[in-house]
């Protein structure tokens, strides 16, 4: 038993993962206790117009990344010798895609609310933080080498310094601009530490080179549409909200959206930890690989699963604790929300699997036809039913780019029946566990 304990404790990859569970976990806990402070002092009406600038930005998000975050460890698996000049260039692009995106971001809040100076301030702060926030990059190096502890120690010191900011506002009864402020506030601390201790433990120098940029262009580029597509229809609905039925609606519906979200750094930290194991996998045994990644799969559906249950029995308590009275409208939408979740993490596991097969062009599709779908139904329901309309339209859209349409294009098919079989798999692996 207590060399079980010893492999546990000096296994790579849950050192690793736990390292981002932690700081999911932390993150968390002052999301919820600051967050929801902030959220009761600036009420439905201001939290909403914060939430509406962001999701105006956040339409840019994708584009300023250029999906390199999909294929970079990748490229340093591949070229471990020039992995300062694979890490340098990409580093590069990042950082102009970054500013050209803050630009675009600011032409169109100007664009669709012309006369709203408040939301341009709001939205400007916010839209600095997108290139502030190249340093996201170095995660992927930090991932490849297991050493994630340094990144989470960097963002938890970003999200203390962002939370005592809050208090201090809320103590000192500031207006909602600037509470705008800590997106970007939490990039400054956060990216500087993250670059400090990445100069310090890395054993290579930096580089530049066009063709691996081509290179990391050419395997990236799909992630670029499809990070625009999940753009579009993950902010598409707080846009259209905000456009079509006002502020107030969008502060409900961005409680509830906050509360659904809360679990999924669990997934995202499994996810993470398991992109490199999968992937080297696929390179030693091929049955191994295929079995890691079901696993994978099974176990974010079944969590999905019981969180989903959990939320319809004290999902109204959960508002009323965090919120208060002022917010229940936003109850009916995270009983629904929180379903569209869980099949936002398949869709996220399933990076891996694209990478692995090199069908990464693919990944634009999916997210395309869930876009099209989300902006289409958007247009339909949130006239009749409001933010419950946009609810509904956000379910079916992550439903459609996890498992529908995968199943349009014969290449990416597997990836269904590959699902599918993880809960037959899965199921009697738990059997046997339990019996």
């Amino acid at each position: 038993m207590l060399e079980f304990l010893k492999k546990i404790r000096n296994n790579q990859f849950i050192g690793n993962t736990n390292w981002l569970i932690f700081q999911n976990i932390y993150s968390m806990g002052l999301s919820l206790v600051v967050g929801a402070l902030s959220a009761r002092y600036l009420g439905p009406s201001n939290y909403g117009l914060i939430g509406y600038g962001a999701s105006l930005v956040n339409l840019f998000t994708a584009v300023s990344q250029l999906g390199i975050d999909n294929v970079l460890i990748n490229e340093m698996m591949k070229h471990p010798e020039e992995k300062g000049r694979v890490m340098g260039t990409a580093l590069c692009m990042r950082a102009a895609s970054s500013i050209t995106s803050l630009i675009c971001a600011m032409i169109l809040v100007v664009l669709i609310e012309p006369g709203n100076r408040v939301l341009w301030f709001v939205a400007g702060i916010q839209a600095f933080a997108i290139a502030l926030r190249s340093y996201e990059l170095l995660n992927e190096w930090f991932l490849s080498e297991m050493k994630s502890k340094y990144y989470v120690i960097a963002n938890i010191c970003g999200q203390t310094v962002v939370g005592v900011w809050k208090i201090v506002l809320l103590i000192l009864g500031a207006s909602v601009m600037w509470f705008a402020a800590a997106t970007t506030i939490q990039a400054l601390v956060c990216g500087g530490i993250v670059i400090t201790i990445f100069l310090m433990t890395r054993n290579f120098k930096l580089g530049f080179c066009w063709q691996y940029g081509k290179d990391i262009f050419r395997r990236s580029k799909y992630y670029v549409m499809a990070g625009l597509a999940v753009a579009l229809y993950t902010q598409m609905d707080k846009v259209m909200l905000g456009k079509m039925m006002g502020e107030t609606e969008v502060g409900y519906y961005t409680a509830a959206m906050t509360i659904a979200m809360l679990w999924e750094f669990i997934p995202t930290a499994f996810i993470n930890s398991s992109r490199v194991v999968i992937l080297e996998k696929k390179t030693q045994n091929e049955e191994e690989y295929l079995n890691k990644l079901q696993l994978l799969l099974f176990a974010i559906s079944i969590l999905g699963l019981l969180v989903g249950l959990a939320v319809q029995l004290f999902g109204g308590l959960a508002v009323a604790i965090l919120y208060g009275k002022e917010y229940m409208s936003a109850v009916p939408v995270l009983k629904l929300l929180i379903w569209s979740t869980t099949f936002a993490m398949i869709g996220v596991a399933r990076n891996i699997w694209s990478v692995a097969e090199d069908k990464n062009k693919y990944s634009k599709n999916y997210t395309i036809c869930g876009g099209i779908f989300n902006l289409i139904f958007n247009a339909l329901t949130i006239p009749a039913w409001g933010i419950f309309g946009a609810a509904v339209s956000t379910l079916g859209a992550q439903i459609v780019v996890a498992l529908v349409s995968p199943l349009i294009w014969k290449d990416t098919r597997p990836f269904v029946t590959l699902y599918l079989e993880s809960w037959k798999k899965g199921i009697a692996y738990m059997k046997k566990v339990l019996v």
